[in-house]
């Protein structure tokens, strides 16, 4: 098994033309014309051979590279001894290759897993403390124009409901900044998850339910990160 050289296209273990030329002693050129011909009898076959150049000498030269199916058809017009024992290696680099492939795969996946966990987690603090400000700021502004009301009617206290006003006013900009920030935060997180969620099927109803009530305005400025 360890004569054998494989390498990766698409995603899967291939096997160049030129590497099973030389272990079952054919003409190169041979075998690229049996390739040739498989493709040109059937359409099916196109997906199991990729074209392909390497280097001799600083010239490159055509070749293909083909994956399991491939290799299995091309191989089955190779007779004798010796071609049934490179077939049986070839099958055996194979499936060495693709249960490498299968725990890279299932490990990559739980590590992307893993940091989609924790972006959607960043979401929904940054969504709750946004909900949270928000829902304080506009107490705050009620508190705010509550105590005007009273600052307009009541002329003789004037000067004590105005430094109330006043009060209810400098808060009422303190909050405002904070949900800027908090605004600012969400949008942060989002940007976050587009990058490590994007294009899993799951994304776009994942967004969904997370913005699920946010204004409208704010949905606008959480999301156009995403449409850029």
């Amino acid at each position: 098994m360890n004569d054998i050289i494989l390498s990766t296209q698409n995603g899967e273990p291939v096997a160049s033309s030129r590497d099973v030329a030389k272990r079952f002693g054919k003409e190169h050129k041979n075998v690229m014309q049996a390739v040739a011909n498989l493709v040109a009898e059937n359409s099916a076959a196109k997906s199991m051979f990729h074209p392909a150049t390497f280097e001799n000498r600083g010239k490159k030269y055509p070749m293909y590279l083909m994956n399991r199916d491939g290799f299995s058809l091309l191989a089955m017009g190779f007779t004798g001894k010796e071609a049934v024992q490179w077939k049986l290696k070839y099958i055996a680099a194979f499936n060495a290759m693709e249960k490498q492939l299968a725990a890279q795969h299932k490990e990559q996946r739980a590590v992307q897993d893993a940091n989609i966990q924790s972006a959607i987690d960043r979401v929904i603090e940054a969504r709750k403390k946004l909900d949270e400000n928000t829902a304080f700021l506009d107490e705050c502004r009620k508190n705010r124009e509550d105590s005007k009301a009273k600052y307009m009617q009541v002329k003789a206290l004037c000067g004590e409901f105005k430094a109330i006003y006043g009060q209810h006013c400098d808060t009422v900009r303190t909050m405002e900044n904070v949900v800027r920030g908090s605004q600012s935060f969400l949008t942060n997180a989002i940007d976050s998850l587009t990058i490590v969620a994007k294009g899993y099927p799951f994304y776009a109803a994942l967004m969904d339910s997370l913005l699920d009530g946010l204004p409208a305005e704010k949905k606008e400025d959480t999301t156009c990160s995403k449409t850029d």
